[in-house]
């Protein structure tokens, strides 16, 4: 390989820009998917029960899983003589909020675990009676991500989770196998394979990164380090930190890893599947973008190699059915989310590879439905959920800007992370605050 390969390099302004523009329109890591538009649905009832208000569910729009829904919620509906108006919607996360805030909030909506530690604090969801949903048969980490408050013995469940996604290594198998290469196991191995695999005549990176925190994550952990540590205090200043953040960047640096807007793309996945890299850390979101996107694109998928920590944990993204506070149907409403995550239900609903069920005994099935995706579930039961403590949209965003920086050789790393322990701090003293809460037993709306 050409010595002019290990240069140090810095960003261009226009591809600054182009990452920034990218950060600010949003911070959501998973890549557009095709959505269906919205159908309000209203089941038909005789004149005595159509003056009773229906009990109205909220749900995102996801093609033929929300139709399959659609039949199990209406079939339950009929089956109560309940009336019923289902809503859904293709920019579901942008009208959650003001959904739920409204003064006749939906009595069923599906929650992010991203969102709910800031739905719950904010007192805009209603916890369940105790006892009522069962947790056994979930993994621990995925069931504790929908209890409130979240460092407190006294903490109350409010859902259970409904499905999961996690991350792992995706690669281009054709490209390795071509170089003799095995898939990564380790950092120092990853880093090899990513220089065999980097092209710059073809515009080819090996490993291509993103500057958002959900894909950095996995290097914190593997180093052994945390965002926030058990008693619920900021730990992002650590040695662990900078052994994550220098692994990173430099291989970015030294010009064997690269982004997607280098290549004029807009996600990691778009990138391997034109060729322009080798590899990449994603959820499996991408098994239907390939099979729609490129179904003669040749990869694999393996375990997050492991770092200085011995440990290459995962970032679980999953969701539940939650009760806003301000439903007038909570008992309907929580006896719907029950049997929207019973195993019979959740077995049902068609599956593209895309989601893993997640309880237990149904993600085992998943598993042996799709052995060549098995990291993605093997890494469930240790893998932290994606969720950072009330009010940390900010430390997000300032995290995402700043990985940029980094990129461009702006900022240095020690600076950075003390900025982020600070404004971390800073962030939860403010949640800590008293303030007053709504009762949603006085109003109708929160």
């Amino acid at each position: 390989m050409s010595a002019a390969f290990f240069h140090t390099r810095r960003l261009p302004s226009q591809l600054m820009l182009l990452l920034l523009a990218a950060l600010l329109s949003g911070c959501n890591a998973l890549p557009f998917r095709p959505r269906l538009p919205e159908i309000p649905f209203l089941q038909a009832r005789g004149e005595s029960e159509a003056a009773a208000r229906p009990l109205q569910v909220f749900l995102p729009e996801e093609g033929q899983v929300t139709e399959a829904l659609r039949s199990h919620i209406s079939s339950w509906a009929d089956s109560k003589e309940l009336p019923l108006d289902l809503s859904t919607s293709s920019a579901y996360s942008q009208e959650l909020a003001s959904r739920l805030s409204a003064e006749d909030p939906p009595d069923l909506v599906v929650v992010s675990a991203f969102l709910f530690s800031d739905l719950a604090d904010q007192g805009l969801l209603a916890p369940a009676e105790e006892g009522f949903l069962n947790p056994n048969g979930y993994p621990p980490r995925l069931a504790a991500a929908f209890t409130w408050p979240d460092q407190q013995a006294a903490s109350q469940r409010y859902c259970l989770p409904r499905e999961v996604r996690t991350l792992a290594l995706v690669y281009d198998s054709a490209g390795l196998a071509e170089k003799g290469f095995a898939p990564p196991t380790t950092w120092d191995s990853l880093r090899e394979v990513a220089v065999g695999q980097t092209d710059l005549e073809r515009n080819r990176f090996g490993f291509i990164e993103a500057p958002d925190l959900s894909r950095w994550l996995p290097f914190l952990y593997g180093a052994g380090g945390t965002v926030t540590d058990e008693s619920g205090a900021m730990a992002i200043e650590s040695p662990a930190s900078a052994a994550a953040i220098d692994w990173y960047i430099q291989i970015f640096r030294d010009n064997f890893a690269g982004h997607a807007g280098e290549s004029n793309n807009e996600w990691a996945g778009e990138v391997l599947a034109k060729g322009k890299g080798a590899l990449a850390v994603e959820g499996n979101w991408i098994v239907p973008y390939f099979e729609t996107e490129f179904p003669d694109y040749r990869y694999a998928v393996a375990p997050l190699p492991s770092g200085p920590a011995v440990s290459n944990t995962s970032v679980a993204f999953t969701s539940c059915y939650a009760v806003p506070a301000g439903s007038t149907r909570k008992d309907d409403a929580f006896d719907l989310a029950a049997f929207l995550t019973s195993p019979e239900v959740v077995a049902s609903l068609p599956n593209d590879g895309g989601w893993m069920p997640a309880l237990n005994e149904l993600r085992n099935d998943w598993t042996k439905s799709y052995p060549s995706l098995a990291p993605f579930a093997d890494a469930v039961p240790t893998a932290k959920v994606w969720q950072l403590p009330p009010g940390f949209d900010t430390f997000l965003t300032t995290f995402n800007r700043g990985m940029v920086q980094l990129f461009a050789a702006n900022i240095e790393a020690a600076d950075f992370f003390a900025e982020l322990q600070d404004l971390g701090e800073t962030l939860l003293q403010t949640d800590a605050e008293p303030n007053e809460t709504p009762d949603p037993t006085q109003t109708s709306g929160p």
